[in-house]
């Protein structure tokens, strides 16, 4: 969720509503370098002033994930270039059947056809991917579903998000430690074959977005290079996880992490959010596994309901139609086989 300006009486110019909205924007922009310590005092100060306001509670939820820390040991590290991996790439999808979003906020969605169509888009884009389905025993896969392998386990649709982390865990335990990775959700468009993504020296890349203070990293496009790297990542975010979904059932302050949003909190926190806020280079090595940080913009980018030039969109790696934007991702895939993009 992006941070949001505390509400206040938009009509209401005085000097004292001013210098709340800067205290806020104050303790949002150390919020969003990682600095829990610089932006509790003006939190609690803007709690005094105004503690019936509704977007303070977002704040004070933001407050505090980012005090959470994880520990580890972090160091900075410089991508390079390398040779690019020859033992081949997997396109990593997950999705079960559920009767509602546990997000709440996205509408009802036939992900049957969205899968369909991002493997269509893969074997537009990249032939040579080998493409795969993580999913549970029950979970409808059609014959026209155009998908290499599909691999049934046992899922508790109740905590969706934090299955879907140990599924893509046991995944890269057991994958053939030779090939490349991409773990993408199901309502992603393969844009650019991303073989060349992986020709820098890294274990584990995450896509970043700026303005989400507590989630900068996006759970939905995971690259995984070659090796054990990725495998030690996912093991240790999950024991993340859980000390991040326990902590927040025993305050009550938000819903089940472990149903929707913890993933990309528990990213967060292993790599670290001051480390990632006050980084100096796109790469930190988290307990040794090298974590490159690729932007939202050129590797998993948003598309929205307006004009884009087809030379700014063939210059990204993967389309992600978010939330209600399935649509789009027909028209898209529409253009994509007529040859428009």
């Amino acid at each position: 969720m992006r941070a949001r300006i505390v509400s206040f009486d938009p009509v209401n110019s005085s000097p004292e509503i001013a210098r709340l909205r800067a205290l806020h924007q104050q303790a949002l922009g150390h919020l969003l370098r990682g600095r829990a310590d610089l932006a509790r005092p003006l939190v609690a100060e803007l709690q005094r002033a105004v503690p019936n306001d509704p977007g303070l509670r977002q704040m004070v939820l933001y407050l505090d994930r980012v005090a959470f820390e994880w520990p580890a040991e972090r160091a900075p590290y410089r991508p390079e270039a390398t040779a690019p991996p020859v033992g081949g790439l997997d396109l990593v999808s997950f999705h079960v059947d559920l009767p509602r979003a546990p997000s709440g906020i996205h509408g009802k969605i036939d992900y049957t056809d969205v899968l369909s169509q991002s493997f269509e888009s893969a074997k537009l884009r990249a032939p040579q991917a080998r493409t795969m389905l993580l999913t549970d025993p029950d979970t409808r896969v059609p014959e026209t579903m155009r998908v290499d392998e599909v691999v049934r386990e046992p899922i508790d649709r109740d905590h969706l998000m934090y299955e879907r982390m140990k599924a893509q865990s046991r995944y890269l335990a057991r994958r053939d430690a030779s090939r490349a990775t991409v773990l993408m959700d199901s309502d992603v468009v393969v844009n650019i074959d991303p073989a060349t993504v992986f020709a820098e020296d890294f274990d584990v890349g995450l896509t970043w977005r700026p303005g989400f203070p507590d989630s900068p990293f996006n759970g939905g496009m995971i690259f995984v290079a070659p090796g054990g790297g990725g495998a030690r990542f996912f093991a240790d975010a999950l024991a993340c996880y859980d000390a991040l979904a326990d902590g927040a059932a025993a305050t009550g302050l938000a819903p089940d992490l472990r149903a929707w949003w913890g993933d990309q909190f528990a990213l967060a926190a292993m790599v670290g959010y001051r480390q990632f806020g006050e980084r100096t280079s796109e790469g930190i090595r988290v307990n040794g596994v090298r974590v490159r940080f690729f932007p939202c913009e050129t590797h998993n980018f948003t598309l929205e309901a307006q004009h884009y030039p087809t030379t700014v969109l063939k210059q990204k790696y993967f389309i992600h139609f978010k939330g209600n934007r399935k649509a789009l991702q027909s028209q898209y895939l529409d253009a994509m086989r007529s040859g428009r993009l």
